[in-house]
């Protein structure tokens, strides 16, 4: 009886991890950046939320930096390194002092001539080597005998791609093709169209040869994915047309029986009308705070206290300095993912910049603001500024969950958020469509249930 006893426990158990494994695959994702147990980078939220759900004996992660050192949220970390990389003790030697210049001026014209002759030489290496992509193909990805240990001794079902960088374009395709695993992949943005092509800032001398490259790798890469997501509906359709395949649509979700129960959180009295914009505001976004400051100045003048409350994961440097000198804006520390909700409920209007610039609109015309789906969950109205084709005007104008000014221009930016101030109908209009909206796409329970049954075997 004792044997039997320990037989059929040991089938139970068996079936168990059977089904298990067939609801939940064991998935290895490729990404530049580690998923941190906590931490604002958009992606990292994306991706805690699709994975919440899963074992996470279940998952593993390769990636090359972002590492914030907590805990992580994943059992399973491999760290690419030297071993991985042809040449790959030089190429680190030379990472090591080119990021020494990351964050200063690299435009060789404005190089102080004071400066020493190495770190000019490491700002013409960061420019011309390390942003344009020829240090990818100089000190191409490989598979080391250490990094293909570890991967079968996790033996993956599904290899997770995400791209962004030749690095880990190639990467997942050369997994895929020892261990014979299929391949998902899913990114939040069109960073097929815009890598290497200038849009970051970096020169274009050499973008003509580097698109080339960068084309025919994300070629490759997606004529061996077998299961492909989108993020949001317009990257859905442009993708459908321009691989010729379906794509399963994915889009920001959260929990929002969370926002109902964080409770609110004022910066300003509440005599003060606080608008609120959160997250990071890169050299495209930070100049439009200034015009909503613009837009304070008058509504201060005609006797109308008003402020902006920046809740900033981060700001160029360039900005910062003008943005706290802005009379009416005030710079909050990023609260965290937590704590979010209640500062969100906490202001009277929401502020969505993106931007104008016609170079980076290209490259955000299909994809959605991470904080769209939050401002919706917060039950606040919302004024997004921005470009007509960046993906979050055209979001916007599609189901009218916010108030859309699609021109730069002060004079019309006022006038939005003047008209918010007294119009109750429109409040409770852009508030009930958000509701609607956010019910229908953003919730995470059926992504979640999306994603799990589109992997699921």
């Amino acid at each position: 009886m004792k044997f039997s006893g320990l037989c059929f426990s040991y089938v139970f158990q068996v079936l168990k991890i059977s089904m298990e494994k067939s609801q939940y695959p064991k998935v290895l994702i490729t990404s530049i950046g580690r998923i941190n147990a906590a931490d604002s980078s958009n992606n990292g939220m994306l991706l805690r939320n699709l994975f919440s759900s899963w074992p996470k004996r279940n998952i593993a992660q390769i990636f090359s930096s972002d590492d914030n050192g907590d805990e992580g949220f994943l059992r399973h970390y491999y760290q690419l390194g030297p071993r991985e990389r042809r040449m790959g003790a030089l190429f680190y030697k030379l990472k090591a002092g080119v990021h020494a210049t990351d964050h200063q001026k690299t435009d060789l014209g404005g190089l102080n001539r004071n400066r020493s002759s190495s770190t000019r030489i490491k700002a013409v290496l960061l420019r011309y080597f390390v942003d344009t992509g020829l240090y990818e193909l100089v000190f191409r990805p490989k598979l080391s005998t250490q990094l293909l240990r570890w991967v079968r001794e996790f033996k993956p079902d599904i290899i997770f791609a995400q791209g962004y960088c030749l690095t880990f374009t190639w990467l997942p395709v050369m997994l895929a093709e020892v261990l014979r695993s299929s391949v998902a992949f899913f990114c939040s943005d069109d960073w097929p169209t815009y890598i290497y092509t200038g849009f970051l800032g970096e020169p274009t001398m050499f973008s003509w040869f580097m698109r080339k490259v960068s084309l025919a790798a994300v070629n490759r890469l997606m004529d061996r994915v077998d299961i492909p997501f989108a993020f949001c509906e317009p990257m859905a359709r442009e993708y459908r047309t321009r691989y010729a395949r379906h794509f399963v649509t994915l889009s920001h979700a959260d929990d929002p029986e969370r926002f109902d129960r964080a409770e609110p959180i004022r910066i300003h009295a509440a005599e003060v009308f606080c608008i609120l914009a959160a997250g990071y505001f890169n050299k495209h976004r930070w100049p439009l705070l200034l015009d909503a400051n613009e837009c304070c100045c008058r509504l201060n003048t005609h006797g109308f206290r008003a402020r902006i409350v920046v809740l900033s994961s981060g700001i160029a440097p360039e900005g910062r300095a003008a943005l706290e000198e802005a009379q009416f804006i005030d710079i909050v520390e990023d609260p965290g993912n937590d704590l979010l909700p209640g500062y969100l409920k906490g202001a009277d209007l929401l502020f969505l910049a993106e931007g104008f610039d016609q170079g980076f609109v290209s490259a955000i015309r299909l994809s959605v603001s991470s904080k769209a789906h939050l401002f919706m969950f917060s039950k606040r109205p919302v004024i997004v500024y921005a470009h007509p084709q960046t993906g979050v005007s055209q979001y916007a104008m599609q189901y009218a969950w916010a108030k859309v000014v699609d021109k730069r221009d002060v004079d019309c930016l006022h006038e939005a958020i003047h008209s918010l101030l007294g119009n109750t109908d429109e409040r409770r209009r852009l508030l009930s469509n958000a509701d609607t909206v956010a019910t229908r796409f953003h919730l995470r329970d059926a992504n979640q249930a999306l994603f799990r049954s589109s992997l699921s075997y």
